[in-house]
């Protein structure tokens, strides 16, 4: 039987919600024949031999070490590279799952050929609130000083809903596809390169899409202090304008984004 899911979780430092989460998903897949790739982007050599210990107990999971820090982006394309399975999951390190949400994606995605990139609801470590921005449209002069998402185009009672953009938080996509858009764009090196690759997977004529009836928990942020946020985020933000907009609008950008950063250090 040949490797329906590959799941690639890109770790940084975050071996305790890494392995609890590994274990999550070997007692919640049961029906799906999977592999699991963790990507060390160069934590340390304490955390590559408690990932190497694992490996010896686990026959399904395989370890891909970057020699740096190679950021989200690029760890999760070297885990694509050596990936087996007809669909990639990508998981950040600190999810949550419940019950078969997993597998309700991988059905819901294999009937669906029109759908690029797949996400479950994104939930707040309450379980209850939904998590801000893990889908939502691209990016625009407008939403810069507003959000994204104010739950309008959301409508949680349908089966799924498209939208132009997911979180690469949990994120299934087809392998085929994702090698067909190259990955992800190794310029960025945190944040805003899922809003990239799902633009990309969009000008092939895909759409991008929620599924209800598939739910996680994101404890959002574990491994980032807030200045290293809005320095990545920043960095990032210029880049994806420069490169989708050119650069009068990614001028323009900076401009109507100072309210916004202002604001947001006087909290």
């Amino acid at each position: 039987m040949n490797t329906e899911l590959s799941i690639i979780i890109v770790d940084y430092k975050s071996f305790d919600f890494t392995s609890e989460l590994i274990s999550d998903l070997e007692k919640r897949l049961l029906s799906v024949k999977f592999e699991i790739i963790v990507v060390d982007n160069n934590s340390g050599n304490e955390t590559v031999k408690k990932l190497r210990k694992l490996v010896a107990e686990k026959k399904n999971l395989k370890i891909a070490k970057a020699k740096r820090n190679m950021g989200f982006g690029a760890g999760n394309n070297l885990g694509a590279k050596i990936a087996k399975g007809e669909y990639l999951l990508l998981l950040n390190p600190d999810i949550h799952l419940i019950d078969n949400s997993i597998e309700k994606m991988l059905d819901f995605l294999s009937r669906h050929s029109e759908i690029g990139a797949l996400s479950p609801l994104l939930y707040q470590k309450d379980g209850k609130t939904l998590q801000k921005h893990f889908f939502g449209n691209f990016q625009s002069l407008v939403g810069i000083t507003i959000k994204r998402w104010q739950g309008k185009e959301a409508n949680l009672n349908a089966d799924f809903f498209y939208t132009d953009m997911v979180s690469a938080a949990t994120l299934m996509i087809k392998r085929e596809l994702f090698e067909k858009v190259d990955g992800f764009d190794q310029n960025f090196f945190m944040y805003i390169e899922d809003d990239d690759l799902c633009r990309r997977i969009s000008d092939l004529g895909y759409k991008n899409a929620v599924l209800c009836g598939a739910k996680v928990i994101h404890f959002e942020g574990q491994s980032s202090t807030s200045f290293e946020k809005k320095k990545y985020y920043y960095k990032s933000q210029n880049y994806y304008w420069q490169k989708h907009y050119g650069p009068a609008k990614t001028f323009l950008m900076k401009i109507f984004r100072v309210p916004y950063i202002w604001l947001q250090n006087i909290k």
